[in-house]
């Protein structure tokens, strides 16, 4: 082979392997049910602080309109959302002042939209919401420990269902902050 067509060769799969490896994080079209009330409609939010944060009129609540990692360019999250294990997304959270923290796992499983897939959110008020493509972790933490298991902590998987579960702290997810209305 010449130089020049190795060359184009370890480009072509340089691409590839980074093809490979972002692709579980690539967004898929949101199917939801178009017969369903919504559990979470777009009225049940209202925007804030130049559109970053997002009120959730039923609770009261004030969340983080993007993942961590990801920031509000006007129109989507842009970025790539930053996983974490279960301390440092506590400790993110308290870096961020302002009141912000991980919220408890009845907090983040207000924001699930059951009649909605892929992901099971409100797409309009949180827009790229990492969901699992294929085989792999791809969830949200919760600052909620089980007490039983002190290495285990609660989460949410907005994929498909919506599903909360358990999983040791040491492995990565994702964050999204809340905080008080003040």
């Amino acid at each position: 082979r010449s130089s020049a067509a190795s060359d184009v060769y370890k480009r072509q799969l340089l691409l590839i392997t980074l093809m490979l490896l972002t692709a579980p994080l690539s967004q898929a079209a949101q199917k939801c049910n178009a017969n369903a009330v919504r559990v979470a409609p777009d009225t049940r939010y209202t925007l804030l602080n130049s559109n970053t944060e997002v009120e959730d009129v039923k609770t009261g609540l004030i969340w983080q309109r993007c993942s961590v990692g990801q920031s509000w360019n006007g129109s989507t999250c842009s970025g790539v959302a930053t996983s974490m294990n279960w301390t440092n997304a506590l400790q993110t959270a308290k870096n961020m002042g302002n009141d912000w923290r991980l919220p408890n796992i009845r907090e983040l499983g207000s924001l699930v939209e059951p009649t909605c897939s892929s992901p099971t959110i409100n797409e309009t008020f949180f827009p790229a919401t990492v969901i699992r493509i294929t085989d792999g972790l791809y969830f949200y933490w919760s600052s909620s420990s089980e007490a039983k298991q002190g290495s285990v902590a609660r989460y949410f998987d907005f994929s498909f269902s919506g599903n909360d579960s358990t999983s040791s702290k040491s492995f990565l997810g994702f964050v999204r902050l809340v905080r008080s209305r003040q």
